[in-house]
């Protein structure tokens, strides 16, 4: 950052994008020069009061405040925690309360717009005096003069809280020497020219938002256009005429959105792009479907969009963000397998005549990482084309969880039953095969059916096909235990149905229900219809399963319709709902 301030502090580093009276376009923009100089000052205002090492909440919505608070935060030698607003859903509250008491922050910084609900929630969630500052007052009052501190490369640099907690978060320890051999293994894996433009949507406290998108061009000194997430979801083709506009080449979202963009962009518009100069369409933070690949790219062709830019990979925020990736040079590898033995945890290719199953490499395994294919349980390792669980070691992999020394251990020390290691498990399912990863799921969401390996988003995926009121909805599917020990299937589904009467709902149910046990051989008897929103999912998109679980045993989800089988209605119903 001081090194392209010093060589070209006037040209633009970042431009903000919302929408205003002449319609959606740049409203903000920050130069090298000014966006170093304003974390210079807020790095001088930190330390009036605050020692290196302190960790300090960054409670900013999205935009410069943010970023210049972030890098603020590190040129003091404090460690910054990204957080979004303490606002909104009742589990954003208790996320971001989970993350104040975990990480023992000694100050917020926010903006000024959010600066009176902020201070008062500091007031009222701290265990301790906690200054609350603004990123724009402390600009104001700092030095701009200073230097950053010189750091040891070892030393922690900023907190990632992963996306899939709530109250009880886990914060992933990122060293300085992790932030940069990440971002330089990013750009190598992809092949990212120096000066490349990036842009995005994502939340800047989600790693994937912050690494992928307000970081990496300060390793190659390019232009960063940032857009909110808010704007994204109202509308999906916002992020497209950003990319198009402003000659991004680099840009990443979840699984979800690719699927939003097809869903939401009309072909008039499709026909007003030129996606033709996107070279990086990366899809990651969850699973990625071939379906989300094939129809994405067939949507998007007339706009230009080639095959090869679309880059399904992998990372987590304990490896700091990437793992693998497809490097966009050609178009993904997608493997026909057969179904029986995958189920069975074998990746094995299927013939012409075989029932297959489509399987999206996350890309060829990075020169990153030493990667393992192990048995969870055994904890011996598994030759290609054996699926078990991902485990991992390198220069990426952080340091462990924040405070939590027994599951750092258990997680971030690993060793293979002969001895190999440490390693950190990641808690993913995934094979190699011919050079490629392919991750599977989660060890924790995979139902065992029979004797049978039954991925969760098989049965969601599946659900949204088999009615149009399910075609637009999130699910979560999850087994449930009943008396005697028996396992049942259980299906939560966001529903869009004009007709809300329960003869219409149960219709629907039962043409769910009835769908997925004659295309996956599944016996889901258990379905339960929520309104949209209703289907808990991270930052990222990704379903919280395990969430929606309890809130289902919980009767906290409420439902429109419940349609239970007997066992599982004595188990969680025993009297009548509402």
């Amino acid at each position: 950052m001081r090194a392209h301030a010093q060589h070209r502090p006037d040209e633009t580093a970042y431009s903000f994008l919302a929408s205003g009276k002449s319609g959606f376009g740049i409203t903000r923009q920050l130069s090298y020069g000014e966006l170093d100089s304003t974390a210079a000052a807020i790095a001088s205002t930190l330390l009036n009061s605050r020692e290196p090492g302190d960790r300090v909440l960054v409670a900013c919505p999205p935009g410069p405040e943010f970023l210049a608070s972030f890098l603020g935060s590190l040129y003091a030698g404090l460690i910054p925690v990204p957080a979004p607003l303490p606002s909104g859903s009742k589990g954003q509250q208790a996320r971001v309360n989970g993350m104040m008491t975990s990480s023992g922050a000694a100050a917020v910084l926010t903006d000024e717009q959010s600066f009176d609900e902020v201070r008062d929630w500091a007031a009222g969630s701290a265990s301790r005096d906690v200054i609350c500052l603004t990123a724009e007052s402390a600009a104001r009052r700092g030095s701009r003069d200073g230097s950053p501190s010189a750091v040891d490369p070892d030393a922690l640099a900023f907190l990632q809280y992963t996306s899939g907690s709530t109250s009880d978060p886990r914060g992933v320890m990122v060293s300085h020497a992790n932030l940069v051999e990440n971002l330089a293994l990013i750009k190598r894996s992809y092949g990212v020219p120096d000066g490349a433009r990036i842009g995005g949507w994502l939340p800047p406290y989600h790693d994937m938002g912050l690494m992928g998108t307000l970081l990496l061009p300060l390793l190659i000194g390019g232009q960063t256009f940032v857009m909110t997430p808010s704007a994204f979801l109202r509308r999906p083709g916002l992020w497209l005429e950003m990319i198009d506009s402003h000659d991004v080449v680099f840009s990443p979202a979840p699984n979800f959105a690719y699927d939003l963009c097809v869903r939401r962009v009309s072909a008039e518009r499709v026909a007003a792009l030129d996606l033709s100069r996107w070279r990086w369409a990366v899809n990651g933070a969850e699973p990625v479907h071939d379906s989300t690949v094939r129809t994405f790219v067939e949507h998007f062709a007339p706009a230009g969009l080639r095959p090869e830019a679309v880059c399904p990979s992998y990372g987590m925020a304990e490896t700091t963000l990437f793992v693998s990736g497809s490097p966009g040079s050609s178009a993904p590898v997608v493997s026909r397998v057969d179904g029986e033995q995958f189920e069975r945890h074998r990746f094995t290719p299927a013939g012409e005549s075989q029932e297959a199953r489509l399987v999206v490499s996350s890309g060829p395994v990075s020169d990153g990482f030493d990667l393992r294919i192990v048995d969870p349980r055994s904890l011996r390792e598994l030759a290609d084309g054996e699926i078990g669980e991902i485990w991992l070691r390198g220069p990426s992999v952080a340091q462990g969880y924040w405070g939590l020394e027994e599951e750092s251990e258990r997680s971030f020390r690993a060793h293979t039953a002969d001895g190999a290691g440490p390693f950190l498990r990641t808690g993913d399912l995934g094979v190699r095969h011919e050079g490629q990863l392919y991750v599977t799921g989660r060890i924790k969401e995979v139902l065992i059916l029979n004797g049978r390996n039954v991925y969760p988003q098989d049965i969601e995926r599946e659900a949204r096909e088999q009615h149009p009121a399910c075609a637009d909805g999130v699910g979560a599917a999850f087994t449930v235990t009943v008396a005697g020990g028996g396992e049942r299937v259980v299906l939560v589904q966001e529903l869009r149905l004009r007709d809300s009467g329960e003869t219409a709902l149960r219709d629907v149910a039962r043409r769910v229900m009835a769908g997925l046990s004659a295309s996956l051989g599944v016996p889901v008897g258990n379905v339960v219809f929520v309104k949209p929103g209703g289907v808990l999912r991270s930052t990222s998109g990704k379903v919280q399963r395990v969430a929606m679980r309890r809130l289902f045993e919980e009767a906290a989800l409420s439902p429109v319709l419940e349609e239970l089988d007997e066992r599982v209605r004595r188990a969680f119903r025993p009297d009548p709902v509402g």
